[in-house]
């Protein structure tokens, strides 16, 4: 099934000791790039969320935001920085002087409850972190956002794949005016030609050989002849077909594809003299455009 590189997913879990929410996004990108920004202490399952993430997008920037709690009362300690807290209390005494209040002082348990306040004064550190306990947890969550990720993901790209039949068919239609046209131009060049050199010829009484004639034509169809190019666009109409409907990610074959599309439309108008030909040309070249345009987006 096609995919976009664009979509959005989220997830959540939440018991009595842990709690998680999961958000990502992805957008375009030329290769997989997985941006994780999490909480500290989810620090060692940082290489299992990137994994698991990776078998499920293939292709894209992929930012992902973890907000998580985690309450554990087991094993905490508290720790008091007692040369803080007196480089606290020293300061104060220091600032009383400087305005001039040598005498005033707080209250005791005014400054204590001033002093336990300051940064880093009082550290709270947990025990023992089990990760494998945790693991199951979030992988539900990371789990369920990748599912809504996924699944919006495969939603618009199923409204591209429309756009690219349309327009591969849009293509298929107006190779077919120039496959139609194509003959005529020769024939028309053929009755110009003849008729160019019958006028000159009538003033200075003289008659062409027809067989210089067509060789004058022959040269001209072999220069403007667009058979081949016709031949394999048709058969890259039909190879694109066949990719769009390939189970795997397949932007990469499509961006080369859309190149061999742009190089035979590309000679087509090159060699197309003929002005009718050209403005179709123009057309088949802009429904290229769009749809490479298009492939951007394709994983």
């Amino acid at each position: 099934m096609l995919k976009s590189m664009t979509g959005f997913g989220r997830g959540e879990y939440e018991d009595a000791q842990f709690s998680v929410t999961i958000e990502m996004k992805t957008v375009n990108h030329r290769y997989n790039e997985v941006a994780i920004r999490l909480p500290r202490f989810l620090n060692p399952v940082e290489d299992r969320i990137r994994k698991t993430i990776l078998k499920a997008v293939n292709r894209g920037r992929i930012d992902v935001f973890i907000n998580a709690s985690y309450t554990n009362t087991e094993n905490v300690t508290i720790k008091v920085d007692k040369a803080l807290a007196l480089a606290y209390h020293n300061a104060l005494r220091d600032v009383g002087s400087a305005i001039g209040c040598d005498d005033s002082k707080l209250s005791e348990q005014s400054e204590i409850l001033y002093l336990s306040r300051c940064p880093d004064v009082i550290n709270a550190q947990e025990g023992f972190f089990d990760v494998e306990s945790v693991w199951p947890k979030l992988e539900q969550a990371l789990g369920q956002a990748l599912k809504n990720l996924v699944a919006m993901r495969e939603a618009e790209g199923s409204n591209i794949y429309g756009d690219f039949i349309k327009r591969a068919d849009l293509i298929v239609e107006k190779l077919a005016v120039v496959e139609a046209r194509s003959p005529q131009v020769v024939e028309e060049y053929q009755s110009r030609l003849s008729d160019r050199i019958n006028e000159l010829l009538e003033k200075h009484n003289q008659v062409i050989e027809p067989e210089r004639l067509l060789q004058e034509v022959a040269i001209f169809a072999d220069r403007t002849s667009i058979t081949e190019e016709i031949v394999r666009l048709k058969s890259h109409l039909k190879q694109f077909k066949l990719i769009l409907d390939a189970n795997e990610p397949v932007g990469r074959k499509l961006d080369f594809l859309i190149q061999e599309f742009n190089r035979e439309a590309n000679t087509i108008a090159s060699k197309a003299n003929d002005f009718t030909l050209a403005q179709v040309v123009v057309e088949i070249k802009a429904e290229i455009e769009k749809i490479r345009e298009q492939i951007q987006n394709i994983e």
